[in-house]
């Protein structure tokens, strides 16, 4: 069995499934600490079946108790560990997030290291920061964090896995409007 332990939750692979299992916080009170591991959790379960149901290539979830997901195992490679040999995976990136934005589920953490490869498909996985929005600035925002990551983490093949990326996303019907919005995004963000 492998465990790991994030910020929120541990997360164990046995058997062919995944568990995450959300855990208090000490520093909050309990009954508030309750309620945020249950609504999170419920939230979590929804968006990846609301986003598997719209064609976005995500685990298969569903809640165990208030603060469990057992999940598929997807086996493969995380793509932060490849993408510098398989740039072109960034284009089914592209094409994923084009169907999750369709959808107004916001993936919250999109990174190299919350995407997995399993032969020649590419899966979306740790929706715990998800939520629904129809706003294009939450849009550009959740893909300013891919095109940050790409930048600081394989600047290498940055801007050829971030062009992959494009390609695949204009597929969202609106994906003018958010890489328009981006760039207002990219602006804030720095400092002169």
């Amino acid at each position: 069995m492998d465990r790991t332990q994030g910020a929120e939750a541990t997360v164990e692979i046995e058997e062919n499934k995944v568990l995450k299992k959300r855990y208090s916080k000490d520093y909050r009170h309990p009954d508030i600490d309750s309620k945020i591991i249950k609504q999170r959790t419920d939230t979590e379960v929804r968006l990846l079946k609301d986003a598997k149901r719209h064609n976005v290539n995500v685990p298969t979830a569903k809640k165990i108790d208030r603060s469990t997901i057992e999940m598929e195992e997807i086996e493969g490679d995380i793509l932060k560990d490849i993408i510098d040999n398989r740039t072109e995976l960034m284009k089914d990136f592209g094409k994923n997030m084009a169907f999750l934005h369709s959808t107004n589920i916001i993936h919250g953490d999109l990174t190299t290291s919350n995407a997995m490869a399993a032969d020649e498909e590419l899966f979306l996985i740790d929706f715990g920061l998800s939520f629904r929005s129809q706003r294009i600035e939450d849009k550009a925002v959740d893909i300013h964090l891919l095109k940050q990551v790409l930048n600081s983490s394989h600047p290498d093949i940055a801007e050829k896995a971030w062009q992959k990326f494009v390609q695949g996303y204009s597929n969202y019907e609106r994906s003018d409007e958010v890489l328009e919005q981006l760039k207002d995004v990219e602006k804030r963000g720095r400092y002169k």
